[in-house]
């Protein structure tokens, strides 16, 4: 039996949401509009290479478009990192897997994660370019419910957006963010090609930047030619 005075171990992490709002069913934390900045940022770097890089991060926003093992100890120790990030221009949200061919639990689990410390990062006065990425498509109403309606969103969709298929996919979840949030813009790492998103493109703002295999890519060719 515990004793009332006893501090009870923080084991699933409460501290991230302790002053969120939740949707209603699935109890997401709620992203606030005030976390988000209006501009979007000069340059994106995976958190896998600005944990080590040397120069200044202050211009440059950290994002997780990466396999999951290459930030698992963000989620270990989220605190850890709140001095690291205070030294950039902010993070685009987490980004743990989502699937649909997963379990439908896992998935649910995974988005709540990545909005959790997303929600735990801003509201510790970092800035937020929220992640959408959800899984099955009947998760995606609950989902978006957690997202502030008229700012930025960013997407990862480098390696993604190869195949007709794939890109006919990306470009209803896009129509779908927009119809839902109207967001006043979409922070892009990675690349839209393809007359399929030129209406899109229209419509709303789009900021494109390259992923950091093809930043790397085209460092070595200038310096090959």
């Amino acid at each position: 039996m515990h004793n009332n005075n006893d501090e009870v171990e923080d084991s699933f992490q409460a501290f991230l949401v302790e002053v969120s709002e939740f949707t209603t069913e699935e109890e997401y934390p709620i992203i606030r509009r005030d976390m988000v900045p209006d501009r979007a940022p000069k340059k994106i770097m995976p958190f896998s290479k600005a944990i080590t890089f040397q120069g200044d991060l202050s211009h440059t926003a950290v994002c997780f478009f990466s396999p999951d093992k290459t930030f698992e100890r963000v989620r270990r120790n989220p605190r850890r990192y709140l001095p690291f990030f205070k030294k950039t221009a902010g993070i685009v949200g987490l980004d743990f897997s989502v699937h649909s061919d997963m379990p439908l639990i896992k998935q649910k689990a995974q988005m709540n994660d990545n909005l959790s410390l997303s929600f735990f990062y801003g509201n510790q006065g970092i800035p937020l370019y929220p992640s959408a990425r959800c899984g099955a498509e009947i998760l995606e109403d609950e989902y978006l419910k957690a997202f502030p309606k008229g700012t930025l969103i960013a997407l990862g969709v480098h390696g993604f957006v190869k195949e007709s298929q794939e890109k006919c996919e990306w470009l209803c979840w896009i129509n779908k963010l927009v119809a839902t949030l109207r967001p006043s813009g979409f922070v892009v790492v990675g690349h839209l090609n393809g007359p399929l998103f030129d209406k899109a493109k229209a419509e709303t703002p789009f900021y494109f930047y390259d992923s950091f295999i093809e930043e790397r890519g085209k460092e070595v060719a200038s310096h090959v030619n």
